[in-house]
């Protein structure tokens, strides 16, 4: 599988750096449960996320607002996205392997003034060597066979790692993505599972 192939390249081509925490908050909607998720992506973060699934009620979406930050993770949490056919929402910015999960949605939507960027991963030292560049064009590869318009694709391999390029109108529209929110909220909101409290998470590894 694909995923597995570049998850497995990961640890050769990236660096460790400090990040905040992902917030993860469970919101109860007309249509379900919806996860906001804000902040950096870091270390545990994909278990957090998955174990909001073990509750009675189906989660049908993301909420999400992230810089990026650790690789591994945030394309944990894509596959995630992808297997469970979640919508996600961009309410802000998502850049980097954020990007990734956006991505992967079964259905794409975005706020008015939100901004989504890509660029290309790079080492330990943030710079683009051999090993990176095969990462990105593997990741570049299977986000084309799925479905990710060229335009973008491109836009993700010829941006350096230190800069980011963000999506115009007209790849939001290549994307079918939706410039509103889809769920419909309600001011119930369920209890979190927070993992943070359980474990401490190791330095992450940053995209």
């Amino acid at each position: 599988m694909i995923w597995r192939s570049i998850l497995c390249l990961l640890f050769s081509v990236t660096s460790s750096v400090t990040c905040s925490a992902l917030e993860i908050r469970p919101v109860q909607t007309n249509s379900g449960i919806v996860l906001r998720m804000r902040g950096d992506i870091r270390e545990g973060d994909y278990l957090r996320l998955k174990a909001q699934f073990k509750g009675k009620k189906p989660i049908v979406g993301v909420d999400l607002s992230s810089d990026g930050g650790h690789l591994e993770e945030g394309l944990r949490i894509a596959a995630l996205v992808r297997s469970q056919k979640l919508r996600v929402y961009v309410a802000n910015e998502c850049a980097s392997v954020c990007a990734d999960i956006f991505f992967a949605a079964a259905r794409r939507y975005f706020a008015a003034g939100s901004k989504i960027g890509v660029h290309a991963i790079s080492n330990d030292k943030d710079i683009e060597d051999v090993g990176s560049k095969l990462l990105t064009l593997k990741l570049a590869r299977f986000w084309s066979k799925n479905g990710i318009p060229n335009s973008i694709i491109g836009k993700m391999v010829t941006t350096r790692p230190q800069a980011i390029t963000y999506l115009n109108d007209t790849d939001l529209s290549d994307l079918h993505a939706s410039a509103r929110d889809p769920f419909e909220r309600e001011l119930i909101q369920a209890p979190a599972v927070d993992l943070d409290q359980k474990q401490q998470a190791s330095p992450p590894v940053s995209r």
